[in-house]
């Protein structure tokens, strides 16, 4: 098998996980900036400097779907981070030449349930914003985010590789015992 300097595809693979992490953690930190700065703002906190506005139809309500569903954004996109750090690891070991093990089988199937995880935080920041969309005029606030079952059949899809990963390493482990 190529090592990941050898083979282009690998290499690719490799970098492109590095970049998504650096972006995700981009993310999530913007995300905590927007709900310090809303709070902040909202309490009276920052500095002389800086005006702050405040819609007066803004209820008390409306800030805390707000702050709410950037939470869970923040929690997807850890799952997400989680997610492409196992990734990484499954590329590494195809780079060793040795993917069919145990440790992969067991990634795959976490790699399932953080998919589930992350479409599950993804439904109930979609739910936080509808309901915020339902308090303010469409004018002032839309949410065009439609529902997708793609994370669940993702999920369907890494818990199948999974066992097929297991059992591919069971078999392995059965030839190796007999030569």
């Amino acid at each position: 098998m190529q090592s990941a300097a050898k083979d282009p595809l690998l290499m690719i693979a490799k970098i492109g996980t590095i970049i998504v992490r650096i972006l995700l953690v981009i993310g999530q930190i913007g995300l905590g900036i927007a709900i310090a700065m809303m709070l902040l703002g909202t309490l009276g906190y920052l500095p002389d400097e800086v005006t702050v506005v405040p819609d007066s139809d803004l209820s008390s309500l409306g800030l805390w779907l707000g702050v709410l569903a950037m939470i869970a954004l923040i929690v997807s996109l850890g799952l997400m981070y989680d997610f492409v750090r196992l990734l990484a690891r499954m590329i590494d070991t195809v780079a060793d030449g040795d993917p069919f093990v145990m440790a992969n089988a067991a990634r795959l199937t976490r790699m399932a349930w953080l998919s589930l995880g992350a479409w599950l935080v993804g439904w109930v920041a979609n739910a936080l914003g509808k309901w915020g969309e339902a308090h303010r005029p469409p004018s002032e606030f839309r949410l065009d985010v439609e529902f997708s079952l793609t994370g669940v059949g993702i999920a369907i899809l890494l818990f199948i590789l999974a066992r097929v990963f297991r059992e591919g390493a069971k078999m392995r482990e059965e030839l190796e015992g007999t030569v």
